[in-house]
């Protein structure tokens, strides 16, 4: 083989390994969407209902695309995010701190605000998400039919956590992930809805430790794919059966259409 096509070759075979998805949308009743990664470690068939609590979170992740409302009010008025664009917010986990983000501390820290300033911006970014997490708790709430208080509440903040985290796990498969939530923080979160917030037992154990074995994988978007492919794997039966198919019984009583398994 002559240099020439040696290195056409070459130039091919990087390509081929480069992610070219810029970026990642809902996708609603098509393939390759975060709504098909969704539901593939959700119970449920698709329906309307499970769709509308999807694109609720969705949004409550995703939109607008741009500043939200009051972001750069005086005195944030020349905040930007430069070239990080809207993944800068909403992608660090239905229960983290919006300050887990390196990304926005650096872009806050370009600023140089005095003090004050710094604390009302952070002030704002913390209420819009707290915003967002009441809106889409209760919009889990009302579609699974769980109660915001007590032990319900953990299971609606589960499955809000759980569906958010897919999401992110499904834009590390895109072009620049640096906005993104840590991948160790994204996978904790979900081992704690498994194991304390869903009560899993051992069988959420069982699926976590396959998690923490992914932690040997160097790549971070071959690591997220891995781990989306375990959840798709195993989820789907764990609600079913999990708690002695508590939650197979609760959702079959909402009229909700469950897999097969």
């Amino acid at each position: 083989m002559n240099f020439a096509r040696q290195s056409l070759l070459l130039v091919i075979i990087l390509l081929l390994n480069i992610p070219n998805l810029p970026a990642k949308s809902l996708n609603a009743g098509k393939k390759g969407g975060h709504e098909e990664d969704i539901y593939s470690v959700l119970p449920f068939n698709r329906c309307t209902e499970i769709s509308a609590l999807i694109l609720t979170i969705h949004n409550n992740i995703d939109h607008p695309i741009g500043y939200f409302p009051g972001l750069r009010d005086a005195p944030h008025q020349n905040f930007t995010w430069h070239k990080f664009g809207h993944r800068t917010f909403f992608h660090w986990g239905f229960n983290a701190n919006p300050k887990s983000s390196p990304i926005l501390q650096e872009l806050v820290a370009e600023r140089k605000w005095n003090k004050e300033v710094e604390n009302s911006f952070w002030k704002k970014v913390i209420d819009e998400q707290a915003r967002r997490n009441r809106e889409s708790m209760s919009a889990v709430g009302g579609t699974l039919n769980f109660q915001l208080s007590g032990a319900e509440r953990a299971y609606a903040n589960a499955f809000a956590s759980i569906i958010t985290d897919i999401h992110l796990l499904g834009d590390y498969s895109t072009t620049n992930i640096v906005t993104l939530q840590n991948i160790d923080l994204i996978i904790v979160d979900i081992q704690k809805a498994l194991f304390e917030s869903l009560r899993g037992g051992d069988q959420a154990k069982r699926i976590n430790k396959m998690l923490d074995q992914t932690a040997s994988i160097n790549d971070v978007r071959e690591r997220a794919q891995k781990a989306l492919t375990i959840l798709q794997k195993e989820l789907p039966s764990f609600f079913l059966t999990a708690q002695n198919g508590y939650f197979a019984k609760h959702f079959a009583k909402q009229g909700l259409p469950l897999k097969k398994i």
